[in-house]
């Protein structure tokens, strides 16, 4: 389960895990429609993805707009001080801060990070693509995937993955074009 894996990182002692069930069926229809004008359309279509498919008069369904809503709500329900999240996930942090802003909370601070290419060195890590190291696999099995992809992915595994700073990464690929090992 996703605690298990969590677990492995952080500590239950330490960690409080909540169900946006809690809130989210708590909310009548007037609070939803208040939630949503929050927002408006020119703002959603301000999100990459949207844009580009409106621009090519490709369908956006209504519950696509309210995903970005439902989330940032979420950091309303918990006052959150600090949302972490890739970089995919950037509109959907600031959906966060503003709607907190709407409900007279402080804005959270969020912090993102680099998407970490999955095995095939092209899209994102994912199970569901089958492109992924899971956090439970057996040290072979992970050995294993790490030695089968490609040389070229290694570099940015080394600087999302290792406490290797950018200069010492360098030298290994200075010293990998001299022939060595790092």
């Amino acid at each position: 389960t996703y605690k298990q894996q969590v677990f492995k990182i952080l500590d239950p002692a330490k960690t409080e895990v909540a169900f946006n069930s809690t809130w989210m069926d708590q909310l009548r229809p007037q609070d939803f429609i208040r939630l949503a004008s929050q927002y408006t359309v020119a703002r959603m279509l301000e999100r990459d993805d949207f844009d580009k498919r409106y621009k090519g008069s490709q369908p956006i369904a209504i519950h696509e707009f309210l995903y970005p809503l439902v989330q940032g709500y979420d950091s309303v329900a918990l006052r959150a001080d600090v949302e972490l999240g890739g970089t995919d996930q950037k509109f959907n942090l600031l959906m966060g801060r503003e709607l907190q802003r709407a409900y007279g909370q402080e804005s959270q601070c969020i912090v993102t990070m680099p998407l970490l290419e999955g095995l095939d060195g092209v899209k994102k890590m994912s199970k569901s693509l089958g492109n992924y190291i899971g956090i439970q696999e057996s040290p072979g099995v992970m050995y294993g995937k790490l030695v089968s992809m490609p040389d070229s992915l290694m570099w940015r595994y080394f600087e999302l993955l290792s406490f290797r700073s950018l200069e010492e990464i360098e030298q290994f690929k200075r010293d990998v074009s001299a022939g060595a090992n790092p």
